[in-house]
């Protein structure tokens, strides 16, 4: 088991801007103020969405274009290191008008309606991500 010991710190409150693209919004934030790790929940709305789907078996990600306005249900991430660098890594469940709930990675192109989003820093040693060739995908390790 991958286990590093941290510390809640600085929780912020945001609300990023109508139109904006999620990820880019958050990964600007994050590295404005020099963020390298976090956990956030947020709820609220998109105009449009990119799910993600990773195929285990293949190794490679499926995109889901959800060109339609959508509920977040919940959403949930963290920020760690990639590369020397923060991250944003965050998943979601989205709800049309009749209650069909999507799931998965959020990926680029997911523009924001309305979102809350509660941000809590963590201090600790780095979390870094790396190449894991067992699974294809950039996980924690040490």
């Amino acid at each position: 088991m991958y286990e590093v010991q941290a510390t809640a710190g600085t929780v912020y409150i945001l609300r990023p801007e109508f139109g904006s693209d999620l990820l880019k919004e958050l990964g600007d934030f994050v590295r404005a103020k020099g963020i390298n790790l976090a956990w956030f929940s947020a709820l609220g709305a998109v105009s449009r969405a990119t799910l993600r789907y990773y195929d285990q078996v293949k190794k490679d990600w499926v995109d889901l274009e959800l060109d339609r306005r959508l509920e977040v249900a919940g959403m949930l991430g963290n920020v760690s290191l990639l590369n020397g660098e923060p991250i944003v890594h965050a998943h979601a469940t989205l709800a049309d008008e009749q209650g069909h709930c999507y799931g998965g990675h959020v990926g680029a192109d997911t523009l924001v309606f309305n979102l809350e989003i509660l941000l809590t820093t963590l201090s600790g040693p780095a979390v870094t991500r790396k190449m894991d060739p067992q699974t294809g995908l950039t996980i924690w390790q040490k």
